[in-house]
């Protein structure tokens, strides 16, 4: 079993029943760690399990730090394997955050979950759901909003500083300082980069080597394209980046589609549109584009003329032909991912 002594399950541990008493206003009774011997060995080396009670009800505690890569339906498996040998006792996950995405799944599952400060359900305690949400940066949703992305993905390119600020940040790439602040609390809370106070500033890192960061990242990252549009092919001389098939043929040895693509911020697509007309229908002989209409602007983290490769991999579609998942895998080797 996972030693009880780990500070991350003691400060675990005594964050839960501090949130346990404050909420029901009932301790939570701790009677140490139960004994492992008829649990199976990867249980024991996930989890630390604590018997204890509340509300004067038996009840075995699963401390968690680190569930990302497990799935709801893989928790209540889990829990029912705990159950079976301690039958009568109502077993409760623990773990520092959850999704509200795993929060809602579990809940569907009627898998009992506490999250200190956060959040409490028990049904087999005759306890609803508390919610003490924290505000919305505080509480990740399960991606990335497209500024907290295009800092990440500045990071993982090393564009950004190593140690920054949100007022660095907003100035960098013409965002307003609040709106930099709010990228850097849910980079922070989930867990890709780490901040610091210092005097009136809160300075921002990232700490993890590339292809960790980039790792721990891929799952909360989102393609930032919003809508593709058939459209007349704008003046020539417009600050609009290849992307799509067209600047991945650009960055590997796949042909070049019949139609070219580019990329503009969803920001601009209405003026665009009204001062060139191209939301209309075009003539059957105009030459046309395929306009993608990007989350943030593509032409912050661009350069020579096209987006950058890793919005690129994440803008093209997965499921696609063999020519263009190879040319996408050729991609990350690019830039040693």
């Amino acid at each position: 079993m996972l030693a009880i002594s780990t500070d991350r399950h003691k400060t675990l541990l005594a964050a839960t029943g501090a949130y346990v008493e404050t909420v029901l206003q009932a301790p939570l009774v701790i009677n140490g760690p139960i004994p492992s011997t008829t649990l199976p060995a990867f249980l024991t080396q996930r989890y630390v399990l604590i018997e204890g009670a509340i509300l004067n009800r038996p009840c075995i505690l699963m401390l968690a730090v680190d569930i990302q890569d497990d799935t709801p339906a893989t928790i209540a498996k889990h829990r029912d394997l705990v159950r079976r040998q301690a039958p009568g006792r109502a077993v409760i996950l623990v773990t520092e955050r959850l999704s509200n995405h795993n929060r809602h799944r579990l809940i569907a599952q009627h898998v009992p979950f506490i999250v200190p400060g956060n959040q409490l359900f028990a049904p087999e305690l005759a306890v609803d759901l508390r919610e003490h949400f924290r505000s919305d940066r505080n509480a990740p949703a399960d991606g990335l909003a497209p500024t907290a992305q295009l800092i990440l993905l500045a990071a993982l390119m090393n564009r950004v500083p190593p140690e920054t600020t949100a007022t660095e940040l907003a100035s960098q790439f013409r965002y307003s300082a609040m709106s930099m602040g709010r990228a850097i609390t849910e980079l922070e809370a989930f867990e890709l980069a780490q901040t610091e106070a210092a005097g009136r500033f809160r300075h921002v890192r990232f700490t993890l080597p590339r292809e960790a960061l980039w790792a721990r990242a891929r799952s909360h990252l989102r393609s930032p394209v919003r809508k593709r549009r058939r459209v007349r092919q704008p003046p020539h001389g417009l600050d609009l980046p290849l992307s799509g098939e067209t600047a991945l043929a650009e960055r590997t040895d796949l042909s070049a589609p019949r139609i070219e693509t580019r990329a503009v911020a969803a920001a601009a697509w209405k003026t665009l549109a009204t001062r060139y007309q191209l939301d209309g229908p075009p003539a059957w002989d105009e030459p046309v584009i395929e306009l993608e209409t990007w989350s943030y602007d593509p032409l912050l983290l661009g350069d020579a003329g096209m987006v950058d490769v890793l919005s690129l991999w994440l803008s093209l579609p997965d499921g696609a032909d063999d020519r263009v998942a190879a040319a996408k895998d050729a991609l990350l080797g690019q830039v040693g991912l």
